[in-house]
């Protein structure tokens, strides 16, 4: 950012807030990555009742399918989901939180409600309130200018790659 001291004060806080790795969840010795995808499967069985597909999950969470597929062997051996093949369509992998994933998912939830809780009473009403319309603009801001970068990319004929 060169000389903008004000830029560099915005970076330095964004990096602080990922080295402080207070988004993680991990809970109960399951690492952050298994508790997002209990969080997506319990998410894709609201979706459709039959479990979520193994090609849902990798684009909720932007990963390849042999990722997802390592996390939820993971998550089977540990006894928190079932894996099985669609009765529909047999190509399809389906998977459904047991009751012991039901229950991690539900304390991982009830772990982020409470970080947030506790930041809103640090914080108090008045600033939280600014907090999150600052947070919106921001998502905003980005949302537009990657749909920005996206728009030109197309128009040039360059793909990102």
């Amino acid at each position: 950012m060169g000389d903008d001291p004000v830029a560099q004060r915005l970076i330095e806080a964004v990096h602080r807030f990922r080295r402080a790795g207070w988004h993680k969840m991990a809970i109960d010795g399951w690492n952050n990555s298994e508790v997002k995808m209990l969080m997506c499967i319990q998410w894709g069985c609201t979706q459709d009742e039959r479990g979520s597909s193994v090609s849902s999950l990798s684009s909720m969470m932007e990963v390849t399918s042999p990722t997802i597929t390592q996390l939820i062997k993971s998550l089977e051996r540990g006894g928190l989901v079932t894996r099985y093949n669609d009765q529909e369509d047999r190509r399809v992998v389906r998977v459904k939180l047991t009751e012991k994933g039901k229950e991690v998912t539900k304390q991982a939830r009830e772990d982020v409600a409470r970080r947030f809780k506790d930041l809103y009473e640090h914080l108090g009403e008045e600033k939280t309130e600014q907090l999150a319309s600052l947070l919106e603009q921001v998502y905003e801001y980005l949302d537009a200018s990657i749909k920005d970068k996206h728009k030109i990319d197309r128009e040039s004929g360059d793909d990102g790659r």
